[in-house]
């Protein structure tokens, strides 16, 4: 016969148990075309976990750090939202993935110069409302050290999101969409006077 506390102990382990995702797979993200795309996060140790999105299903088990991973079928561009579910230790559904092209917009000051603060941007910001059009700002926090995850998540360009985001960013990314007619997900990763190793 198990005692109370084991008992209480385990149901609680239970309970807190949960499938977290990297920040990168949030809504509204954009999936890059025509390539094995992983998707990765953690749960305990020795969890499978299975992802599900657009007829494929893909299964992993968590390793002795909690981390998984899976890589997705290749997809071509497509502005059909999609929904990934991901079912382990408990469920996260993550909604309106757009699948075609991911930038890293990286460098320093020329590159992290916000749109908010660009001439002509009052009028820029107008035409900013571009559903197909995704922005993710990654956190400036200075390390030598890799990082399991970070705080951010994806936006829809609008007049609010596009302002505070990288300028030279906004509009490569709105010519890009522009000419290839897809969806297109950019994430600013510049810092200004920073080194290419933080």
């Amino acid at each position: 016969m198990k005692s109370p506390i084991l008992l209480g102990l385990l149901l609680a382990s239970l309970a807190n148990a949960e499938t977290k995702l990297s920040a990168l797979f949030s809504d509204h993200m954009v999936l890059q075309q025509k390539q094995a795309n992983p998707v990765w996060g953690w749960d305990d140790p020795g969890t499978e976990v299975t992802v599900e999105i657009a007829g494929q299903s893909h299964k992993a088990t968590a390793g002795e750090d909690g981390r998984w991973e899976v890589k997705l079928a290749e997809m071509p561009a497509s502005a059909e939202p999609k929904e990934m579910k991901i079912t382990g230790s408990s469920e996260a559904v993550v909604k309106d993935i757009l699948v075609g092209e991911v930038w890293l917009c990286s460098g320093q000051s020329n590159t992290g110069w916000v749109l908010n603060d660009s001439f002509g941007q009052d009028l820029t910001k107008l035409a900013a409302d571009l559903p197909q059009l995704r922005l993710m700002t990654m956190p400036k926090i200075g390390t030598q050290e890799p990082q399991k995850n970070f705080n951010g998540k994806w936006e829809l360009s609008n007049a609010q999101s596009a302002g505070n985001f990288s300028a030279v960013g906004y509009y490569f990314g709105k010519t890009l969409h522009e000419i290839l007619g897809v969806p297109v997900g950019l994430i600013n990763n510049a810092w200004g006077g920073s080194a290419a190793e933080a």
